[in-house]
């Protein structure tokens, strides 16, 4: 896929973990915090959340898309795509459901999620560069996608 100047290579559809009948397994990590500051919840943390990996030999920089049946909607930016989405997007933290944590995390993994029960197929996208910041600021400025915000 080329958006601007950049040509993306296709990573693969991201799967997330289902039940017997088939169904998105539902997380809720919420309740497994020690909330001992009485946090209340991030504006993303009420979930509700899914499970999900991309393959682990994607240990590089660069700037990556999603797409909800072909349509972009996000582009973002890693030093490591396996790490961005295997321990943050694809795993949602206890911890980050509550202020201060990682909200990113929380909406993306929402937006995959409701994509998946509605039947969307959600795709990663990847350019490999060490100017990820810059690229995907351009993108950004450039785009206006639905899953980003401004």
């Amino acid at each position: 896929m080329n958006i601007g100047a950049y040509h993306f290579n296709y990573i693969g559809d991201i799967e997330p973990v289902r039940g017997r009948d088939g169904s998105v397994e539902q997380l809720m990590p919420q309740g497994r915090y020690k909330n001992a500051r009485n946090l209340p919840l991030n504006r993303y943390g009420a979930g509700p959340f899914c499970r999900f990996t991309i393959a682990k030999t994607f240990r590089t920089s660069g700037v990556y898309v999603l797409t909800m049946n072909e349509d972009i909607r996000y582009v973002g930016e890693c030093a490591n795509l396996s790490v961005r989405f295997n321990t943050g997007y694809g795993n949602i933290s206890p911890k980050n459901c509550f202020k201060g944590g990682q909200e990113t995390n929380c909406r993306l993994n929402n937006l995959v999620y409701s994509a998946a029960v509605a039947g969307e197929r959600v795709s990663v996208w990847f350019f490999h560069t060490p100017q990820y910041k810059a690229i995907e600021a351009e993108l950004r400025s450039t785009l206006t996608l639905a899953w980003n915000r401004r």
